[in-house]
């Protein structure tokens, strides 16, 4: 995607800002995002210091259109997130690293589209509900179902731990 890559050959020492917006576009060149409908804004920061190249990159929008685990409706979620990268430069073929990026010698640009989207779904919270606020608050009536048709288990006592039990006991 050369609309994120970052120039990184014949620039001045110093921060160089770079600024992109991103949509829907961005998510449907990855095939595995369940991210479909979004507004994010990312700022990158080259810095170069010499030989030494780092860009940190801030992530802020929402997400739109995700799945509460609770209710199943669809909610929006606020995200954001910044990190670091290094970049250094290599002859030999290394696998980069959460940390470092490993780049030719006579490289001229590097896309960060990856690192883009690494980040934003990163930041996507690990369970998804709704807050409870104001507008944000989980189906009434799939709360009404679930509750319904949840199968409370009654907990039996197995036998063959009621030895083990009485140790416990005894500690």
């Amino acid at each position: 995607m050369l609309e994120y890559n970052i120039r990184i050959s014949g620039i001045k020492d110093g921060n160089h800002e770079y600024f992109f917006e991103l949509d829907n576009k961005f998510f449907d060149t990855f095939n595995s995002s369940e991210i479909t409908n979004a507004d994010i804004k990312v700022t990158s920061i080259l810095n170069k210091d010499g030989y030494r190249l780092k860009i940190n990159l801030q992530i802020d929008g929402v997400i739109k259109s995700l799945l509460c685990d609770l209710c199943a409706s669809e909610m929006d979620i606020k995200i954001s997130n910044s990190f670091s990268v290094l970049l250094i430069e290599t002859e030999e073929y290394l696998e980069d690293t959460d940390e470092i990026i490993y780049i030719k010698s006579m490289q001229n640009e590097v896309d960060i589209s990856h690192l883009i989207f690494e980040g934003i779904e990163l930041s996507i919270p690990s369970k998804r509900e709704h807050s409870d606020e104001k507008d944000d608050k989980c189906d009434k009536d799939m709360m009404v179902l679930l509750d319904k048709y949840a199968k409370k288990k009654e907990t039996k006592n197995d036998p063959r731990w009621d030895g083990l039990n009485k140790l416990k006991d005894l500690i």
